[in-house]
């Protein structure tokens, strides 16, 4: 009936020819250039999305509310031969609810705004992944 795991988590793992630090460097200043929550560390990269007050507020049924969707990704680069390993984990950061939290079709939705940012994320370190589903139309926002 409680929960405060996501409602929408994905994990990958990706790889890359570049050193790991320039992998990291490339993802902070992909998504910091937008404006968004960047979280540097040293061997990782975390980037948080929307408002969790504003979509609870405004819903998954009004722009505004999706615009905020309350969501994260981590980045975490290591040094794998020749190149860099990149775990991958994007998720929700909803948070503390009552029940699953599926109503109003807030998995598709967050499921798809995910796909959009980890495949904007995989081309800013020239990656090509594509978007697995249907789009959403019109964006969001744009990246």
């Amino acid at each position: 009936m409680f929960s405060t795991k996501p409602i929408v988590e994905k994990k990958e793992q990706w790889t890359s020819r570049r050193p790991p630090q320039e992998v990291l460097d490339a993802l902070a200043a992909a998504f910091a250039s937008h404006g968004e929550d960047v979280r540097r560390e040293k061997t990782s990269v975390e980037v948080r999305f929307g408002s969790n007050s504003v979509y609870r507020t405004m819903g998954n049924m009004t722009a505004e509310g999706r615009a905020n969707m309350p969501l994260a990704l981590t980045f975490t680069a290591s040094g794998s031969g020749s190149g860099t390993g990149i775990a991958v984990h994007a998720r929700d950061t909803y948070g503390f609810r009552l029940g699953s939290g599926k109503s109003f079709g807030v998995p598709k939705t967050f499921n798809r705004r995910l796909e959009e940012l980890l495949s904007y994320a995989a081309g800013a370190i020239g990656n090509d992944r594509p978007v697995t589903g249907p789009v959403p139309a019109p964006p969001l926002f744009n990246i």
